[in-house]
């Protein structure tokens, strides 16, 4: 952007409820160039705050995901089968067609496929239909015959679960120059919302996606770099070799799965689904996951811990605690990825243990309403105990949000937090704006940074309205107007 332009009377709204610097911002060429305080008692125009800070999310997979064929917005199974085939017949090679993003939960048939309806619309090239959540994935027959060369014991239904149904993409890998591409394309997405830092949990093949591009300058957003499981002494060497000394992308740590999901019926709870004789699958033995624990201890590697239900969350705590007893665990060294249903004697020795929360308010607004998934998988009592944003508010502990990509919004996140459907767990809009923006316990006077419109690290988003002060009922109408990003006007 070329314009010159100014911004005036902007209130730089803190996270904290101290009276905001009111100035005038000027452009030159879509860069910062002047910022001018006014005196008190003008009436502000603008409202700014820091970026959003997504602290879950996968954001190579939707840069990916925008290169295959998205169902979220179907509302039936036939639907998505007919957009699966008509891409097919459009196609003039022969490869793999994914599907992704489609939710059963949305559909009239209200069920997953099965490979024999994939066959009957796509036969002749491989075809992987992937659940939003990525935890659960259907085959057809062409895409179970490859699966089955890394595979031999694969169900003849072609249904994979958790780390299978992740690994997908190893089977039919994109290119790294894909990769780059995707991530160029999707971060300026995240920028258009607001959302100026996130923390990436270990998608395949983002290591090097994310390093390739961090080299290059194209890294806009800040990044904190969860590897997998699999790659501690990759984190360690990436580490050693200083590709996380910038100012963009950080080494976040190494992430763990503990569970699956509710939507593929595998997240880990302590009673049966109401829906299945079935309480989900702990995804590792007690000791894999001590031994897993230690052995990021050990290293000085953060962890992201992966527990949605609370057998999950307590087999999590109790690895934590044996490990804590040869010495005291760094406080935030840990954070509990979703955890969804913490039930009270789990957030008191989360508090002993000093975990970090990090939770998914869009989950709330996407499947938490009465009649909607989570009711129906769970029952009405247990329902009502998920997320309970006010508990973890009111206990102080540290807590932040993030939205796992399902889908990237922040606004429909602070919807899902203040209009929590069990009014007892509803955060206030500023207290929820306060949490997307980095938390309760993140550094504050971000305005008074040394230089910080003169240095190019100018960042901000800005609205019509003072985000802290909408009404519980005027959330998903907050009104981002712009975003201010290293001193650039972005939007």
């Amino acid at each position: 952007m070329t314009q010159n332009f100014t911004l005036r009377r902007v209130a730089l709204q803190e996270r904290d409820r101290r009276e905001p610097l009111l100035c005038d911002l000027t452009f030159r060429q879509g860069r910062l160039s002047r910022l001018q305080p006014l005196p008190a008692g003008e009436t502000p125009r603008l409202y700014a705050t820091p970026g959003f800070w997504d602290a879950h999310i996968h954001l190579l997979h939707l840069g990916m995901g925008a290169r295959r064929i998205d169902l979220s917005s179907t509302s039936s199974l036939e639907e998505a089968l007919q957009a699966l085939a008509e891409r097919s017949r459009a196609l003039s090679d022969d490869g793999v067609l994914w599907g992704v993003g489609w939710d059963e939960s949305r559909w009239r048939e209200g069920r997953p496929p099965v490979r024999e309806e994939i066959d009957h619309w796509v036969a002749e090239r491989p075809v992987v239909m992937r659940r939003v959540c990525g935890h659960l994935a259907i085959l057809n027959s062409a895409a179970l015959e490859t699966a089955r060369t890394r595979w031999p014991d694969i169900e003849p239904a072609g249904r994979l679960i958790e780390e299978r149904s992740m690994a997908l993409a190893q089977l039919w890998p994109e290119s790294p120059e894909e990769r780059v591409a995707a991530l160029r394309e999707v971060q300026h997405r995240a920028l258009s919302m607001g959302i100026t830092r996130v923390s990436e949990m270990g998608s395949s093949g983002a290591t090097e996606a994310y390093v390739s591009l961090a080299e290059a300058g194209a890294l806009r957003l800040a990044v904190d770099l969860f590897l997998p499981a699999t790659a501690i002494e990759r984190a360690c060497e990436l580490r050693d070799a200083g590709c996380f000394a910038g100012r963009k992308l950080r080494l976040g740590g190494i992430k763990l799965f503990t569970d699956g999901s509710v939507g593929a019926r595998t997240a880990a709870f302590l009673e049966p689904y109401a829906d299945r004789q079935e309480s989900g699958t702990l995804l590792y033995a007690d000791h894999a996951l001590y031994e897993q624990l230690a052995a990021c201890r050990e290293r000085d590697l953060r962890v992201a811990v992966h527990a949605i239900g609370d057998a999950a969350l307590g087999q999590l705590l109790r690895q934590l605690e044996r490990l804590a007893a040869a010495g005291p665990l760094p406080p935030g060294w840990v954070s509990v990825e979703h955890a969804e249903l913490p039930r009270p004697d789990m957030l008191d020795r989360a508090a002993d243990l000093g975990v970090r929360f990090s939770m998914q308010p869009n989950f709330v607004a996407r499947w938490g309403q009465p009649g909607g998934l989570y009711a129906r998988a769970l029952g009405g009592e247990r329902w009502r105990r998920l997320n309970p944003f006010r508990a973890i508010w009111d206990g102080g502990f540290p807590f932040v949000f993030g939205s796992d990509g399902m889908p990237m919004d922040p606004v429909l996140g602070l919807q899902g937090a203040v209009q929590h459907p069990v009014t007892e767990q509803r955060l206030t809009p500023a207290e929820a704006l306060t949490v997307y923006l980095g938390g309760r316990h993140a550094p504050r006077g971000y305005w008074d940074a040394h230089d910080w419109w003169r240095s190019g690290c100018a960042g901000a988003v800005l609205y019509r309205e003072d985000p802290r002060e909408l009404g519980t009922g005027g959330m998903e109408a907050a009104p981002i107007v712009g975003l201010l990003w290293e001193g650039e006007w972005v939007v």
